[in-house]
Parts: structure tokens; C-alpha cells; sequence
């Protein structure tokens, strides 16, 4: 008998579901990876980067084909497929265009753009332009803007620097649009991807009701269509989840090969964000555990993992260490408990293979299954209940505090800006999902715990979905308990999309695929599986349906272009208002080319509105306008509006005439609190610029 050209259906559509995605994955990750050295050496240009971007992304993608298929039929791998360029292709054409610098994705887009056409960090400021170091020495001047620090005489970017790499490729390929579109294709993989573990953990059968469900949940569909970190972060974890569970089963070389590749995958998501920490934190006890059962596949993901976390936070270091800075009293703290964790598995696990732990009766009792079910079911109880009983505050006079506060304000809400409200977290959950997942994914997480332990303790043996389950669940809970994010909404949400919404989709589907087996001996079976895709699909589905056609920050492109194009060659841009100060330094410095500063007022130097406050601001401004003059430029005041009009700002600052160079009204995410959005808030795009005046401006209006 011959030996067939093409694999059988089930193999070619089990490869497409299960392997095509952790290729994707693995992919990703190496040209996070590889961008480091070349941005640290300026040599991220389509000429160098795309040959050794495309390499790295062969190779990753080759070493991770050899992850065990799923055999499946076409219409669940079909579907899913279907599913997954579904949902992208919808993120891409409603894609926000976030440029104008007002949140997370706008900083991601400037970054983006910067590395496209600069190549290398960090941020040349042109310090020459603004007069050279006396410029720095002037306290109220700064070259710093929200998620831009002045570090020396050089400008910073906030976050990580992989989604970042990822999102100019697509500007190379397609300018502002290719820009925007690339987390939505990296969301398709992500949809894809966990439909591929559902799977491999609750059959193929029930892959496309997963895939359905978290596509349809909104705050998937907001990162996807926004230039967030979070779909290239949710793509290479899920892939390594997948790798994960085939690790399990696996001997010899391939549960060698399945290890390294899993740890790889997991580090690697710390080029992406640094919350990755907990999840390497929540691994470490499920090491321990393989290296005492001796897995053969135990050491290679301990070395995967120590190898690329090790890579990843020395790249945070040494490009986004202003960053780490500022998060330190979270991160600290993080980062020595997982020093802890691992000296105490360490010598758990010596411990163990000396046959002590065996001698305590109660970790090999038969009722610590249940204890520790029962547990899991009250710490699930308490995070769900919290708002019945506990307000979560942190300190009041954190900046987040001050938004907070100034939030309730306009929504009628009693002002208390210490609030995080992080005890509602699970409700979070429920308005995208709804309850009957939420509920279905507790049950199914509770009832997992006994095999599980009973697995531990040398019962049975270990279940393939051990690890997946084990830091999906501590994360899931870490993320409840402290979301660790301004709490407005939808902004918050993308909190949720990486760890949290995939746990409870894979969970829930897992529970009503029990349901449906248990009494799959009874008549009506379809009739089930209706009703778990309705339970399912349904509550997302009309979370989402809202604000599933809007796109938030339309116009802002041609909006920068056209400010862009009201600058000379000479000119210098200094902001001198608070809108002008936080939404354009980056774009006039990195779209337009303009050197671009912020002259700013202290409070101690006067309220703002007060006669101090102008005598001061209008001597700051001389200043600075003297030494752009002095150094052959042509000062520019720009002004973007905040509590006075830009117009009456640049007025009172002594220009004569001044000219509004770009005004458009678009909209953007709603900012509420305590209800799930449903819309979009109008906003008013505006930069108003002005010459400035040779002698100085009028302390009084």
C-alpha cells in the first residue's frame, strides 16, 4: 500500500487548530526577541529588520511545528478559523487611530511610529534647538510627556518595547494603517490560538463555542482594534499553554524539546509586559512538582523559562527602565516573592525526593482534596461578594487618585478618589461574559481541584491541563484581588483579556461540555449544547453589540498631518498649556520632526488661572522663546485647550494673531466608573499655535 501524499482530514485540520497557532506564537516571540539588540544598535530599518525578523520567525516557527496535532474535523478546525479571521478582520476595520497622546494606545502608536522612522532609542529630543543643557537647567521647562520620561538629555518611551517592534512593521508595510491594523491580526491568531487549546483540553468539538465566546467579549475586541500590548502578550501565552499541555503526557526527548519550548514561550512574553512575572511566579510551585515526579521534560522548561525571563527583564532594563521606576512599589515586591518562592520550592522539593514530605499524613490524606476544593470555593465566594462588604482604597494622593475623583466628579458620583474599585473585579467579568460563565467557569475550576491534588499526591496520574490550570487560576485570582489599573471603564477592562476572559471561557466551555457528556445518555443532547452555546455567546454578545460598529480617535491622522504641515523648518514647538503639554510633544517631536518642549508652572509657583500663574508661565516662556531664538530657531507657542481656551491662552501669552492648525471633533472610549460602557464620548481635537512674542508677555490680562 502506498503511503498517502497528503495527511488524513482529521490531521490536516487538527494541524490548523492546534499546531498552526503555536507556530504563530512561537514566531511572535522571536521577533520580540531580536528586536532588542537591533533597536539598542539603531539598526531597526525594513532593510535589517525584515531579512532577521523573518529568519528568527522561520526558525521559532520550525522548532515549534514539532508540537503534537489534535486530530480534528474540519468544520470545528474550519470554524474556528472562520471564528478567529472573523473577529480580526472586524477589529481591523473598525480600528481606533489613537495618535493625539491620551492614553496607553496612543503611547504604543507614538512608539511605534518613532521606531519606524527613527530606527533606534532613545528619543533625540534635539536638545541644540531648545538652547542646549541650559534648556534642562530651567525648572519650568521639560522635554518629558506622559509616557515619554526626560532621562538626561534624551526622551524615553514608557512601556516594553515588543508590541511596540511588532506594530512598525506594520507601518513599513501600510503606514498609519498597517500600524493600526497589526493588533488586530495578532488578535486572530490570538482567537485561533484558544481555540486550539480548548481542544487540546476539552476536545475539538467544542473549540469554535470558545473561540466564539472571547471573540465576542468587548474588551478583546477593544485591545484588538487598538494598539495595546495585549494581543501579542495573549497569542504567545496561549501558544505557550499549548505546549504546556502536550508537555504533560510527552517522554524522552519530546517532553524535552515540549519544556524548553513552553519556557522559552513563557519568558518571551515579558518583551511584551511585565506582568509576566506573575505568571512565572505562579509557575515555579508546578515546576517543583514536575521535578519531583521527575518528569523528563521538568529541567528543560525551568531552563526555557530562566533563560528568556532573564533575556526579557534585562531588554525592560535597558530600554524601559524610567518605567520600572515609577511601578517599582508593585514590582518590587513581586519580584521578591518569587526569589522567596523559589528558595522554598527548592527545598520542597529536595525535601520530597528525600522522602520526608511523604511522612506528613495530612498531605497524603484523602481529605485534602476536598479541603483544599472547598477553599478555592470561598476564596471565590469572597472576590465575587466584596462589593456587599468592602471598599478597596489606596493612598488618595496618588495621581491615579486625582483622576479617579475628578471622574465621580463629572458623573455625579460621590467623590472619594482613593477608590480603586477593585472589589468589583468579578462583576467586571460578568458584564462582558455574564454571569452563567462565570459561574459555570467557578464550578468547573472547584471541581478540577480534587484530581488535580489527588494527582499530587501520587493517586492517579498528572492531568494534561496542570500547568495551564495552575497559573491561569493563580493569576486569575491575583488579577481579582488587585487589578492594579485606573479603574474606568472600558479602559480598565484590558486588565482582563490576556489571563482572566481566556480562563473563564476555557472554563466554562470544560463545564458545559460535562454537563452535556453526563447526561449524553439521555435524549436531548442538542438541545444541551444549545443551550451552553446561548449561556455562552448571548451575554457576550449583547455586552458588545453597543459599541461594536464605533471606532474611537477617527481622524486623528489626518488631523497630525495637517499640523504637521504648519511648521517650518525652523520652528520649535513649546506647549504651553495643559492639553497642549500632554497630547503633542511626542506627535510634533516624532511625526512632525518638530523639537518640541513644555514649559510648565508648579503649583508653588501659583494656582493655575491665578496672576502668579501667568506672571510666571509668561517669564518661562521668554526664557525659552530667547533661547530658541538665540540658538537659530523660530519659537512656536502651540496650545490644545484644557481649563482656557487655547485661543485666549496664547492671547494672554502675547501672540498676536493666533492660528488654529488643525480642529476636529471625534470620539473616544467612554471613561465610567461603576457601569459597563456602551458608547463613546465626543472630544475635540485641537492644536492652536502662535509665534512668540520678542519682548515679554503681560503679567495681567
Amino acid at each position: 500500500m502506498s503511503t498517502p501524499l497528503t495527511p488524513p482530514a482529521g490531521t490536516a485540520a487538527g494541524t490548523v487548530l492546534t499546531r498552526v497557532p503555536v507556530v504563530l506564537a512561537a514566531a511572535v516571540a522571536a521577533l520580540t526577541a531580536v528586536a532588542v539588540p537591533l533597536v539598542l544598535l539603531d539598526l531597526w530599518t525594513p532593510a535589517v529588520a525584515v531579512p532577521v525578523g523573518l529568519v528568527a520567525a522561520v526558525l521559532a516557527g520550525r522548532l515549534a511545528w514539532g508540537v503534537p496535532a489534535v486530530a480534528a474535523g474540519w468544520w470545528a478546525a474550519g470554524g474556528s478559523l472562520a471564528i478567529a479571521l472573523a473577529g480580526g478582520l472586524w477589529a481591523a476595520l473598525t480600528h481606533a487611530e489613537h495618535v493625539v497622546l491620551r492614553r496607553d494606545a496612543g503611547s504604543l502608536a507614538l512608539y511605534a511610529h518613532h521606531l519606524a522612522t527613527r530606527h533606534g532609542l532613545p528619543v533625540d529630543p534635539d536638545l541644540a534647538a531648545l538652547g542646549g543643557a541650559a534648556a534642562l537647567a530651567d525648572p519650568n521647562l521639560t522635554i518629558a510627556s506622559p509616557a515619554f520620561y526626560e532621562v538626561g538629555d534624551h526622551v524615553v518611551p514608557q512601556f516594553l518595547l515588543g508590541a511596540p517592534a511588532l506594530y512598525s512593521l506594520g507601518e513599513w508595510a501600510g503606514g498609519w494603517t498597517g500600524l493600526f491594523v497589526v493588533p488586530a491580526l495578532l488578535g486572530a491568531a490570538g482567537i485561533l490560538a484558544l481555540a486550539g487549546f480548548t481542544a487540546r483540553v476539552a476536545g475539538p468539538r467544542w473549540a469554535p463555542l470558545a473561540a466564539g465566546a472571547f471573540a465576542l467579549a468587548q474588551p478583546v475586541l477593544h485591545a484588538n482594534r487598538s494598539t495595546y500590548s495585549e494581543p501579542p502578550a495573549l497569542l504567545v501565552l496561549v501558544g505557550a499553554a499549548s505546549l504546556l499541555v502536550a508537555l504533560v503526557p510527552a517522554t524522552g526527548r519530546t517532553a524535552a524539546r515540549l519544556g524548553g519550548g513552553a519556557g522559552l514561550l513563557l519568558g518571551a512574553c515579558g518583551f511584551v509586559r511585565i506582568d509576566f512575572l506573575r505568571e512565572i511566579a505562579v509557575l515555579v510551585p508546578v515546576v517543583a512538582v514536575l521535578l519531583v515526579a521527575r518528569h523528563p521534560g521538568a529541567r528543560a522548561l525551568l531552563a526555557g523559562t530562566a533563560v528568556s525571563s532573564v533575556l526579557a527583564v534585562a531588554a525592560a532594563l535597558l530600554t524601559s527602565r524610567p518605567y520600572l521606576g515609577t511601578i517599582a512599589g508593585s514590582l518590587l515586591p513581586l519580584v521578591a516573592g518569587l526569589v522567596l518562592l523559589c528558595a522554598v520550592c527548592a527545598v520542597l522539593v529536595r525535601l520530597a525526593r528525600s522522602g520526608r514530605l511523604a511522612r506528613l499524613r495530612w498531605l497524603t490524606g484523602e481529605r485534602l482534596p476536598t479541603v483544599l476544593a472547598a477553599l478555592l470555593a470561598v476564596v471565590l465566594l469572597v472576590l465575587a461578594s466584596r462589593p456587599l462588604w468592602l471598599v478597596v482604597r489606596q493612598d488618595p494622593q496618588d495621581p491615579g487618585s486625582r483622576l479617579v475623583a475628578g471622574l465621580q466628579l463629572a458623573q455625579g458620583l460621590p467623590v472619594d478618589g482613593g477608590r480603586t474599585y477593585a472589589e468589583h473585579s468579578v462583576d467586571w467579568v460578568a458584564w462582558y461574559l455574564g454571569w452563567p460563565a462565570v459561574v459555570l467557569a467557578g464550578a468547573a475550576a472547584v471541581l478540577a481541584l480534587p484530581r488535580l491534588v489527588r494527582a499530587v499526591q501520587g493517586v492517579s496520574p498528572l492531568p494534561v491541563w496542570t500547568v495551564p490550570y495552575v497559573v491561569a487560576m493563580g493569576s486569575t485570582l491575583l488579577t481579582l484581588y488587585r487589578p492594579g489599573i485606573t479603574p474606568d471603564h472600558p479602559w480598565a477592562d484590558r486588565r482582563l483579556v490576556v489571563v482572566v476572559l481566556p480562563a473563564v471561557v476555557v472554563l466554562a466551555v470544560v463545564a458545559a461540555r460535562a454537563v452535556v457528556r453526563r447526561y449524553a445518555h439521555q435524549r436531548l443532547t442538542a438541545l444541551r449544547v444549545a443551550i451552553a452555546a446561548v449561556l455562552l455567546l448571548v451575554p457576550a454578545a449583547v455586552a458588545t453589540l453597543p459599541v461594536a460598529a464605533q471606532r474611537s480617535e477617527a481622524g486623528q491622522p489626518a488631523a497630525v498631518a495637517e499640523a504637521c504641515a504648519s511648521f517650518g523648518g525652523d520652528d520649535v514647538a513649546l506647549a504651553v498649556d495643559p492639553r497642549s503639554r500632554n497630547e503633542w510633544p511626542q506627535v510634533l517631536r516624532g511625526t512632525c520632526g518638530v523639537p518640541s518642549a513644555s514649559v510648565v508652572v508648579p503649583t508653588a509657583s501659583g494656582a493655575p488661572g491665578s496672576e502668579e500663574y501667568w506672571a510666571t508661565l509668561g517669564a518661562a516662556v521668554e526664557r525659552a522663546a530667547q533661547r530658541v531664538r538665540a540658538a537659530g530657531g523660530n519659537p512656536v507657542l502651540v496650545a490644545a485647550g484644557g481649563d482656557t481656551d487655547p485661543v485666549q491662552v496664547l492671547t494672554r501669552l502675547g501672540v498676536a494673531q493666533p492660528r488654529v492648525v488643525t480642529s476636529i471633533r471625534t470620539g473616544e472610549d467612554e471613561r465610567v466608573l461603576e457601569e459597563r460602557p456602551d458608547g463613546l464620548q465626543r472630544i475635540d481635537v485641537r492644536l492652536v499655535t502662535g509665534v512668540a512674542p520678542a519682548a515679554a508677555a503681560p503679567a495681567a490680562g
